[in-house]
């Protein structure tokens, strides 16, 4: 009951820091993206195994799949975040992608196996992993369920630490790998212990995952700050982070800026600091400038009817706007769930309606031209696009 009872603790920091994350994030790129995919895996993962302990029959079964996959997808995963944060290349991490082969097999492995043995006879033999007998398909069970599950995630294991040992050699002193490397090391050591569960040494299992707990609860606050340069456990007790220059900014100030003999010193760019409360602050103040720029934005195309305007394009309304082109893309994507094209032209069809009722003998050249396209042919395939049918369709069933 008490491993059960500590084997949630690590599973409801993941889920408080995925909830809380995006709150508060002041970056949202692609390490903030693998991290709370990491934190989301290793959540099912830990539930799963908290789960194998106070369940039994189809249930203990299900818990028991889902570990098996999760479990072997923790590694990878943090790897891939890993990954996300260095900037020494951009290639995609394609080996680290190449492990999801792994759990994928194995799982499917294990439902041919409980097709052949049942679901009763299935669960009986992997609670006897070390057992050989004469049934070929109890052995195939505890091979794949024991021997080639642990297999893979030690072999994971060493993988990773390779990998995190490596760019540590090459220099580079991100908390985030300790953090990662902590959490790979001590969720593999729970999973093996995991292997005393019913006997007289199970409490070793719920003795590692408090530092568990710890380590991903670090892990997910110092992923606040994982864009900030020279990040120290110091500074995260504390409260307060500083950006400090990088290594290559201090090379390059003391080839240009130092002179002892003229007595000159090297100029030190300034020190920033970070709250986690500011970053709060500046979610909301962002929030804020998001909503004025949609009333600024929607001023813009319908009340002075930008949208009926023919050539007008994502550029022009960013610079009426005063911001960058991305910016505005990623609003009305964001706002609106379209491209601004698409955006565009749903207004302009929506007028197009309404001129139609009320010019019925126009020309379909004149709506076109009259609804901000540049031709007919343009107008009637957007239109049936949109509607799914032609103008003249459309017009048709209105009469």
């Amino acid at each position: 009951m008490l491993m059960t009872v500590l084997l949630f603790f690590p599973c409801l920091t993941c889920l408080f820091w995925l909830a809380l994350n995006p709150l508060v994030h002041r970056k949202k790129d692609a390490a903030f993206k693998h991290l709370g995919l990491l934190l989301a895996v290793t959540g099912i993962a830990l539930f799963a195994e908290a789960g194998l302990a106070c369940t039994d029959g189809k249930t203990m079964l299900s818990f028991f799949l889902a570990k098996q996959f999760f479990a072997l997808l923790v590694i990878p995963v943090a790897l891939a975040y890993i990954h996300s944060l260095s900037t020494e290349d951009n290639t995609k991490p394609s080996s680290v992608l190449a492990w999801l082969a792994a759990p994928v097999s194995l799982l499917f492995a294990e439902f041919i196996l409980i097709a052949l043995a049942g679901a009763d006879g299935f669960m009986e033999n992997i609670g006897n992993p070390a057992s050989y007998q004469s049934d070929k398909t109890g052995n195939l069970i505890r091979l794949c369920s024991f021997w080639i599950f642990y297999g893979l995630l030690l072999t994971e294991a060493l993988m990773s630490v390779s990998v995190i040992a490596a760019k540590l050699v090459k220099g580079n002193r991100h908390i985030q790998l300790y953090n990662t490397l902590a959490a790979i090391i001590t969720y593999t050591v729970l999973e093996v212990t995991v292997i005393f569960a019913g006997t007289r040494f199970q409490w070793i299992t719920a003795t590692v995952s408090i530092p568990l707990t710890c380590i991903l609860f670090i892990l997910s606050y110092s992923g606040l700050f994982h864009g900030i340069i020279g990040v120290r456990f110091k500074d995260l007790i504390n409260g307060v982070v500083e950006s400090v220059p990088e290594e290559s900014d201090w090379n390059r100030q003391d080839v240009a800026g130092t002179d002892s003999q003229a007595g000159v010193e090297p100029i030190q760019s300034p020190v920033k600091r970070y709250q986690p409360g500011a970053l709060v602050s500046e979610a909301n103040r962002s929030l804020e400038d998001e909503e004025r720029l949609r009333i600024r934005f929607e001023d813009l195309i319908l009340t002075e009817q930008l949208f009926l305007k023919q050539g007008i394009r994502l550029s022009d309304i960013a610079s009426m706007l005063e911001t960058n082109r991305t910016y505005v893309s990623r609003f009305v994507n964001n706002t609106y769930n379209m491209s601004f094209s698409d955006y565009m032209n749903t207004l302009r069809i929506d007028y197009a309606e309404q001129y139609l009722l009320h010019h019925r003998d126009a020309k379909q050249s004149e709506i076109a031209l009259a609804c901000g396209f540049t031709n007919a042919s343009a107008f009637n395939n957007v239109f049936k696009k949109i509607t799914g049918v032609t103008p003249k369709i459309w017009l048709a069933t209105r009469s």
